[in-house]
Protein backbone atom coordinates (compact mmCIF):
# COMPACT_ATOMS: atom_id res chain seq x y z
CA UNK A 1 0.00 0.00 0.00
CA UNK A 2 2.98 2.14 0.73
CA UNK A 3 4.57 1.41 -2.53
CA UNK A 4 1.53 2.26 -4.34
CA UNK A 5 0.69 5.72 -2.66
CA UNK A 6 4.11 6.70 -3.19
CA UNK A 7 4.01 6.01 -6.82
CA UNK A 8 0.39 7.32 -6.95
CA UNK A 9 2.10 10.94 -5.65
CA UNK A 10 4.86 10.78 -7.89
CA UNK A 11 2.84 10.58 -11.02
CA UNK A 12 0.50 13.48 -9.90
CA UNK A 13 3.54 15.63 -8.64
CA UNK A 14 5.01 14.94 -12.37
CA UNK A 15 1.62 15.26 -14.67
CA UNK A 16 1.49 19.15 -14.72
CA UNK A 17 5.60 18.87 -15.78
CA UNK A 18 5.07 16.58 -18.73
CA UNK A 19 2.04 18.39 -20.07
CA UNK A 20 4.42 21.53 -20.28
CA UNK A 21 7.19 19.54 -21.89
CA UNK A 22 4.56 18.30 -24.41
CA UNK A 23 2.94 21.51 -25.05
CA UNK A 24 3.72 22.81 -28.62
CA UNK A 25 6.41 26.23 -29.27
CA UNK A 26 3.32 27.37 -31.36
CA UNK A 27 1.94 28.69 -27.81
CA UNK A 28 5.01 28.85 -25.58
CA UNK A 29 7.22 31.15 -28.49
CA UNK A 30 4.51 33.61 -28.18
CA UNK A 31 4.46 33.72 -25.01
CA UNK A 32 8.26 34.53 -24.67
CA UNK A 33 7.81 37.52 -27.17
CA UNK A 34 5.07 39.18 -25.46
CA UNK A 35 7.36 38.93 -22.58
CA UNK A 36 10.37 40.56 -24.48
CA UNK A 37 8.50 42.97 -26.08
CA UNK A 38 7.18 44.39 -22.60
CA UNK A 39 10.24 44.51 -21.53
CA UNK A 40 11.79 46.55 -24.41
CA UNK A 41 8.60 48.70 -24.23
CA UNK A 42 9.65 49.48 -20.35
CA UNK A 43 12.81 49.72 -21.59
CA UNK A 44 12.24 52.66 -23.63
CA UNK A 45 9.64 54.45 -21.35
CA UNK A 46 12.49 54.74 -18.89
CA UNK A 47 14.93 56.08 -21.26
CA UNK A 48 12.74 59.00 -22.77
CA UNK A 49 11.98 59.56 -18.86
CA UNK A 50 15.37 59.84 -18.61
CA UNK A 51 16.02 62.39 -20.96
CA UNK A 52 13.22 64.13 -20.30
CA UNK A 53 14.95 64.60 -16.67
CA UNK A 54 18.02 65.89 -17.73
CA UNK A 55 16.68 67.99 -20.98
CA UNK A 56 14.35 70.08 -17.55
CA UNK A 57 17.31 69.61 -15.30
CA UNK A 58 19.88 71.67 -17.85
CA UNK A 59 17.26 73.69 -19.22
CA UNK A 60 17.75 72.89 -22.99
CA UNK A 61 15.55 74.22 -25.36
CA UNK A 62 12.97 72.18 -27.18
CA UNK A 63 14.00 70.34 -30.13
CA UNK A 64 17.25 69.16 -28.58
CA UNK A 65 17.68 65.38 -27.70
CA UNK A 66 20.30 63.95 -25.28
CA UNK A 67 23.48 62.07 -27.80
CA UNK A 68 26.48 62.15 -24.74
CA UNK A 69 25.92 61.58 -21.06
CA UNK A 70 29.64 61.01 -19.29
CA UNK A 71 29.99 58.68 -16.27
CA UNK A 72 31.47 59.43 -12.32
CA UNK A 73 29.28 62.87 -12.17
CA UNK A 74 29.29 62.35 -8.90
CA UNK A 75 32.67 62.11 -8.50
CA UNK A 76 33.03 65.48 -10.53
CA UNK A 77 30.34 67.16 -8.35
CA UNK A 78 32.68 65.89 -5.30
CA UNK A 79 36.04 66.76 -6.66
CA UNK A 80 34.67 70.59 -7.63
CA UNK A 81 33.14 71.22 -3.90
CA UNK A 82 36.39 69.72 -2.29
CA UNK A 83 38.48 71.72 -4.78
CA UNK A 84 36.73 75.20 -4.29
CA UNK A 85 36.81 75.03 -1.00
CA UNK A 86 40.25 74.02 -0.79
CA UNK A 87 41.23 76.98 -2.57
CA UNK A 88 39.29 79.34 -0.11
CA UNK A 89 40.54 77.58 3.08
CA UNK A 90 44.17 77.81 1.93
CA UNK A 91 43.54 81.22 0.71
CA UNK A 92 42.02 82.70 3.99
CA UNK A 93 45.02 81.01 5.68
CA UNK A 94 47.89 82.75 3.71
CA UNK A 95 46.35 85.93 3.59
CA UNK A 96 45.81 85.55 7.52
CA UNK A 97 49.48 84.73 8.17
CA UNK A 98 50.08 87.34 5.59
CA UNK A 99 48.48 89.94 7.97
CA UNK A 100 50.03 88.65 11.18
CA UNK A 101 53.40 88.67 9.45
CA UNK A 102 54.66 85.02 8.03
CA UNK A 103 57.97 85.32 9.72
CA UNK A 104 57.03 85.64 13.03
CA UNK A 105 55.00 82.19 13.14
CA UNK A 106 56.76 79.70 15.39
CA UNK A 107 58.32 76.40 13.19
CA UNK A 108 57.52 73.68 13.23
CA UNK A 109 54.05 73.61 14.32
CA UNK A 110 53.35 70.75 16.43
CA UNK A 111 50.61 68.62 16.40
CA UNK A 112 48.95 65.60 18.64
CA UNK A 113 50.79 62.40 16.57
CA UNK A 114 53.61 64.06 14.34
CA UNK A 115 55.18 67.15 13.12
CA UNK A 116 53.73 68.83 9.94
CA UNK A 117 56.10 70.60 8.60
CA UNK A 118 60.27 71.33 9.81
CA UNK A 119 60.67 74.65 8.41
CA UNK A 120 59.63 77.42 6.38
CA UNK A 121 60.87 76.12 3.13
CA UNK A 122 58.64 72.56 3.92
CA UNK A 123 55.69 74.51 4.19
CA UNK A 124 55.59 76.22 0.89
CA UNK A 125 56.34 73.33 -1.22
CA UNK A 126 53.67 71.51 0.66
CA UNK A 127 51.42 74.14 -0.19
CA UNK A 128 52.82 74.68 -4.01
CA UNK A 129 52.28 70.43 -4.11
CA UNK A 130 48.48 71.33 -2.67
CA UNK A 131 47.38 74.03 -5.23
CA UNK A 132 48.97 72.25 -8.36
CA UNK A 133 47.27 69.15 -7.34
CA UNK A 134 44.03 70.91 -6.77
CA UNK A 135 44.69 73.08 -10.24
CA UNK A 136 45.01 69.82 -12.16
CA UNK A 137 41.74 68.39 -10.65
CA UNK A 138 39.79 71.59 -11.55
CA UNK A 139 41.14 71.47 -15.28
CA UNK A 140 40.33 68.08 -15.53
CA UNK A 141 36.45 69.18 -14.08
CA UNK A 142 36.47 72.25 -16.60
CA UNK A 143 37.06 69.78 -19.97
CA UNK A 144 34.46 67.27 -19.27
CA UNK A 145 31.37 67.49 -20.34
CA UNK A 146 28.79 65.92 -18.77
CA UNK A 147 26.30 65.82 -21.01
CA UNK A 148 25.83 66.82 -24.52
CA UNK A 149 22.44 67.57 -26.54
CA UNK A 150 22.03 67.68 -30.32
CA UNK A 151 19.58 69.66 -32.66
CA UNK A 152 20.00 68.72 -36.24
CA UNK A 153 24.10 70.78 -36.45
CA UNK A 154 23.50 72.58 -33.31
CA UNK A 155 24.72 71.41 -30.34
CA UNK A 156 24.98 71.85 -26.79
CA UNK A 157 27.54 70.91 -23.82
CA UNK A 158 26.91 71.21 -20.23
CA UNK A 159 30.05 71.24 -18.05
CA UNK A 160 30.39 71.69 -14.46
CA UNK A 161 30.56 75.46 -13.15
CA UNK A 162 33.23 76.97 -11.40
CA UNK A 163 30.77 77.51 -8.57
CA UNK A 164 30.06 73.81 -6.70
CA UNK A 165 26.36 72.46 -7.96
CA UNK A 166 26.06 75.44 -10.69
CA UNK A 167 26.38 73.69 -14.28
CA UNK A 168 27.68 75.93 -17.34
CA UNK A 169 26.90 75.10 -21.13
CA UNK A 170 28.69 75.78 -24.59
CA UNK A 171 26.87 75.59 -27.56
CA UNK A 172 28.91 74.23 -31.17
CA UNK A 173 28.15 73.40 -34.59
CA UNK A 174 28.90 70.43 -36.36
CA UNK A 175 32.37 70.13 -38.23
CA UNK A 176 33.81 72.52 -35.01
CA UNK A 177 35.11 69.66 -32.98
CA UNK A 178 38.73 67.91 -34.30
CA UNK A 179 40.85 65.49 -32.26
CA UNK A 180 43.82 66.73 -30.06
CA UNK A 181 47.25 64.60 -30.08
CA UNK A 182 48.24 62.57 -26.89
CA UNK A 183 50.28 65.04 -24.64
CA UNK A 184 50.33 66.00 -21.10
CA UNK A 185 49.32 64.80 -17.72
CA UNK A 186 45.83 63.95 -18.02
CA UNK A 187 44.15 61.10 -18.12
CA UNK A 188 42.12 59.68 -21.37
CA UNK A 189 44.85 61.15 -23.84
CA UNK A 190 42.85 59.12 -26.77
CA UNK A 191 39.49 61.11 -25.31
CA UNK A 192 41.33 64.51 -25.84
CA UNK A 193 39.61 67.04 -28.42
CA UNK A 194 39.23 70.41 -29.17
CA UNK A 195 35.83 72.31 -29.69
CA UNK A 196 36.93 75.73 -31.11
CA UNK A 197 39.50 77.03 -28.97
CA UNK A 198 38.29 74.60 -25.74
CA UNK A 199 39.86 71.65 -25.05
CA UNK A 200 37.58 68.25 -23.98
CA UNK A 201 37.41 65.01 -22.78
CA UNK A 202 35.13 63.29 -24.74
CA UNK A 203 34.58 59.02 -23.76
CA UNK A 204 33.62 57.22 -27.03
CA UNK A 205 31.63 54.15 -25.55
CA UNK A 206 29.10 57.23 -23.74
CA UNK A 207 27.58 58.39 -26.87
CA UNK A 208 23.83 56.98 -27.75
CA UNK A 209 25.67 55.53 -31.23
CA UNK A 210 29.35 54.64 -32.15
CA UNK A 211 28.74 57.54 -35.52
CA UNK A 212 27.51 60.43 -33.62
CA UNK A 213 30.82 61.23 -32.57
CA UNK A 214 31.95 61.17 -36.14
CA UNK A 215 28.91 62.89 -36.99
CA UNK A 216 29.66 66.02 -34.72
CA UNK A 217 33.46 66.05 -36.41
CA UNK A 218 31.80 66.22 -39.81
CA UNK A 219 32.60 69.17 -41.68
CA UNK A 220 30.04 70.79 -43.65
CA UNK A 221 31.68 70.27 -47.05
CA UNK A 222 32.44 66.37 -46.30
CA UNK A 223 28.75 66.24 -45.49
CA UNK A 224 27.24 68.03 -48.40
CA UNK A 225 29.25 65.42 -50.37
Amino acid sequence: MILQHLGHSLRTKAWPILCLSKRPSSIILPAIQRTLSTSSVLCRKAVIKREEYFLKKDNIPAGFSIIYRAPMENYLTTCNIVTSFSFLAIGGICAFTYLKDFHHIVVPFEIEYATLTANETDLLYFLGFFFLINAVIRVMVNRYPLRIYRNDKQYIAVFEGQIPLVTKQFSFQQGEVTPVPPGGVLPWQESRYKINDKKVLLLEDYFRTPSELNAMMMTEKLDSE
